[in-house]
């Protein structure tokens, strides 16, 4: 069972995700907050395995809460959900710590498969936000890392949102040997995390 924190000022929204979470047979919502300075210490607290994470909050900023949760919970999963799919908010969020992008149009279908998907170590994205992602650093050219072919499949496989899981399923190998790539792609792109190296292959191009 994938445990879940929300953080969303509006109660009907903040309600209704939690509808949806615990309508599924995944997810679970152990916490609902209103505002970043409650949210904090209770997640400090009880950490979820996922947060969904608006932007726009009263007081402190979504993107500031994720900052903070991240540096003393850097294993943290947060999922970006807010009406705001431009590049600024996008690459704040990213750069922030956050592991995936959601607008809130989102179906609850998809929001599940998000959610799951973040857990499983994937970077999930709405399609118009990922298009708006390589639209925006598409003129960029810049020297490129030396990468295997088999590591340039599982980067954008990451790139894509997929999860440890599915990039195996659609190569054909082990989850432990996604992990042995991933972790040699870390090396080469000089990252620490999958949403850097997400951010670092769209913006450098290197998929």
């Amino acid at each position: 069972m994938i445990s879940v924190a929300i953080v969303e000022d509006n109660r009907d929204i903040r309600e209704g995700f939690s509808f949806i979470i615990d309508s599924s047979d995944e997810c679970v919502c152990i916490a609902a907050y209103g505002d970043a300075e409650s949210a904090i210490p209770g997640i400090l607290a009880q950490p979820p395995d996922v947060v969904l994470m608006d932007i726009e909050l009263p007081g402190m900023s979504g993107i500031q809460c994720v900052e903070k949760l991240k540096a003393e919970l850097p294993e943290l999963d947060v999922l970006m959900i807010t009406v705001h799919a431009d590049d600024k908010y996008v690459f704040n969020s990213l750069k922030a710590g956050a592991c995936g992008y959601l607008t809130k149009n989102t179906s609850p279908d998809r929001m599940l498969e998000a959610i799951d998907e973040a857990h499983k170590g994937g970077a999930p994205m709405s399609s118009n936000v990922a298009r708006m992602v390589v639209n925006s650093f598409n003129h960029f050219r810049k020297p490129q890392p030396s990468l295997t072919r088999r590591e340039r499949e599982v980067l954008e496989q990451l790139c894509q949102g997929k999860s440890y899981k599915m990039i195996a399923d659609t190569l054909c190998v082990s989850e432990d040997t996604v992990r042995f790539h991933i972790k040699k792609i870390y090396r080469k792109l000089q990252v620490n995390s999958k949403s850097e190296a997400v951010i670092k292959a769209l913006k450098d191009n290197i998929v």
